[in-house]
């Protein structure tokens, strides 16, 4: 008997798969889930939907019945998507991959059902841009704006899943602009044909907008604006490139207070045959001294792998929003760290209260750690902590701990 109850629960274990495969066979999908999920069947009347949704397939990306991932999702997102936009992981592979390709989020830029927009944005395109980079709306109020900014079509210009080159062009800078802008007669009067060959456009054009004719950028370089080009360059003859001397000593012809900076203790690499157009543009700039970007992100450019007490941190992430100026000479110095000043007055300069603290500072107190005077550093981290007034530990107990250990 008990061999008979067990040959009947092996074959009945057997059967089912095959009874639910043909129950799963009977079951159409999408009026299966559209019981529940009716907001989502109203897509369907979208102009643009997505394969899988308009046929029907609702399991190709959800799993009907439980989930380790949210929205009931089969797998990872990414793996998801992939699985059939298989050409898109290529744009992984590639030098410069855009963030949510990276991060493996397709949705943050595509509805995965349905959408008003082509290839499933979530809005038209500029506007979708703009969700993360809110600088466009800046660009789009300047008199002068970039014909594809203007009509909202940022992949004239830039890949959004990834590319071998920076800024997610789709080449080098010059070669995306030819795209467009042939070099015809006029262009080449204006340049130089050897210029547009190897040049760099967005050196004296904004490829964005610009408050000026030509979408020049608005703060020029004083020869560059008269229109002197051989102040820096040698004789164009319109064969030859526009060869310059050594960076730094024609920077020094005008700027000969940089002179000095060699004398400090402390300054950049000024032997580096390129030291000056490392920070500065030679020609034109939206950022005052003429700098290749605003300071903050200029300076992170190299500073980002400081040591740990540098690094931003999650909780309070930023001193406020100020240069890096404000507290720190860019071309050198006497003070560590290229500070203005030594760090106790520089920060009095501004935290006029913190003469109230009742920890002592100065030269006659010392840190037990470094063995050097008490300043705001043994407490503070300047540029961002995971406590309030940018403390590196908690202050009821551990950062007092860090000196008073008995």
């Amino acid at each position: 008997m008990m061999r008979v109850v067990l040959s009947l629960c092996v074959a009945v274990l057997v059967a089912l798969p095959a009874i639910a495969l043909a129950v799963v066979g009977d079951v159409n999908q999408p009026d299966v889930c559209y019981l529940c999920h009716e907001s989502v069947q109203d897509q369907q009347e979208a102009p643009h939907v997505h394969t899988a949704f308009a046929e029907g397939n609702c399991s190709n990306c959800h799993n009907p019945h439980a989930s380790k991932h949210a929205a009931l999702l089969a797998g990872e997102e990414r793996d998801i998507c992939l699985s059939c936009h298989a050409p898109i992981a290529e744009a992984l592979t590639r030098s410069t991959s855009h963030s949510p390709v990276e991060r493996g989020e397709c949705t943050a830029c595509h509805d995965p059902h349905a959408s008003q927009n082509s290839g499933q944005l979530h809005l038209p395109l500029i506007e979708q841009c703009t969700e993360c980079h809110a600088v466009i709306a800046d660009w789009l109020k300047r008199p002068m704006v970039h014909e594809p900014v203007a009509s909202g079509d940022c992949e004239t210009c830039h890949d959004p899943h990834g590319s071998e080159f920076a800024a997610l062009l789709p080449g080098q800078i010059v070669e995306t602009c030819r795209s467009c802008h042939e070099a015809d007669a006029a262009m080449n009067a204006a340049h130089g044909s050897p210029a547009l060959a190897e040049s760099d456009c967005t050196a004296c054009h904004d490829p964005h907008s610009s408050d000026g004719p030509g979408l020049l950028r608005s703060i020029e370089h004083g020869p560059f604006a008269s229109g002197n080009c051989t102040t820096c360059h040698g004789d164009m003859d319109g064969r030859t490139d526009f060869r310059v001397a050594d960076i730094r000593t024609l920077c020094e012809r005008c700027h000969m207070s940089t002179r000095q900076f060699a004398d400090f203790p402390l300054h950049h690499n000024l032997d580096h045959p390129r030291s000056c157009v490392q920070c500065h543009n030679p020609h034109a700039s939206n950022v005052e001294a003429l700098l290749l970007k605003r300071s903050t992100d200029l300076c992170a450019g190299c500073h980002f792998a400081e040591p740990e007490r540098e690094k931003p941190r999650a909780a309070y992430a930023t001193h406020d929003v100020m240069d890096c100026g404000e507290c720190h000479v860019p071309h050198g110095g006497v003070n560590e760290n290229y500070l203005r000043t030594l760090s106790t007055d520089l920060c009095s300069d501004c935290h006029t209260e913190a003469h109230q603290v009742s920890h002592p500072v100065g030269p006659d107190v010392i840190d037990p750690r470094t063995e050097m005077a008490v300043n705001c550093l043994s407490c503070h981290q300047l540029h961002g902590a995971d406590f309030a007034k940018y403390l590196p530990l908690d202050p009821t107990r551990d950062l007092c701990l860090q000196c008073h250990r008995r």
